[in-house]
């Protein structure tokens, strides 16, 4: 009887250890967890991505819009908060919502819309993100920057494949260069660019009026060296 109790003691002792192991390792593992800077508030239906800042300087600004908006909304970032080059922040965006459903009321995340992200850096620079579908990013996306345009590195939910949108950026950049340079060369020059490179037009002789022929002088007639009516000559 006395052995059994003695059992039961160590028993119970063995037990308490393992909880208050598993206890311990749990703290450890909270502990050694990585604390992210949040962007954006977390709410449910919000898209939750850790996104890291490879640019090579600090992000002052993030802003997001659909193509169908014209203008970004406010910078998601605080006034003084940064991403810094190299850290990762826990980005949270509510999606665009499509309507109402009829007679439920209920609203549903619409699906396939591409956003347009505008990122600014500590020395003003603006880029902007043409077309990301944030839809498909698994969780993690990196921004980086090459060829002077930011472009989004992530693995695809859809496909599960390493996703890179620099060729898209790239592509994207060409053509608004191009158009800039369009709309450069279809404006008109200046009043007094016109009048220096259009050639001096020189003004045509008048033409001369026709000159009248000199009136034919008809000699006087005198009655000298005539006649009279009698036969002989006239006298003045």
């Amino acid at each position: 009887m006395k052995a059994k109790r003695v059992w039961g003691l160590v028993l119970a002792a063995v037990m308490c250890m393992a909880v208050a192991g598993c206890g311990q390792k749990e703290a450890e593992t909270a502990s050694t967890e990585p604390q992210y800077q949040v962007i954006g508030t977390e709410a449910e239906g919000a898209y939750d991505i850790l996104l890291k800042n490879s640019i090579g300087q600090d992000v002052t600004g993030i802003s997001v819009k659909t193509s169908e908006e014209e203008e970004y909304p406010a910078n998601m970032l605080a006034s003084d908060a940064v991403l810094k080059n190299g850290e990762t922040a826990e980005w949270f965006y509510m999606p665009e919502e499509a309507a109402e459903t009829e007679g439920v009321g209920e609203k549903d995340v619409a699906l396939n819309v591409v956003y347009q992200v505008q990122i600014t850096l500590a020395d003003g620079t603006v880029y902007e993100l043409s077309a990301l579908g944030l839809d498909d990013i698994d969780k993690n996306a990196e921004l980086c920057l090459e060829d002077d345009v930011v472009f989004a590195k992530y693995t695809s939910k859809a496909s599960g494949d390493a996703v890179s949108t620099k060729e898209q950026e790239v592509a994207a950049k060409a053509q608004k260069d191009a158009e800039s340079q369009e709309a450069v060369t279809s404006e008109p020059a200046p009043v007094e660019e016109v009048q220096q490179e259009a050639p001096a037009q020189q003004s045509a002789p008048a033409a001369s009026e026709p000159q009248q022929a000199p009136a034919e002088q008809i000699p006087q007639q005198t009655t000298e060296g005539c006649l009279t009516e009698g036969g002989g000559p006239a006298f003045n």
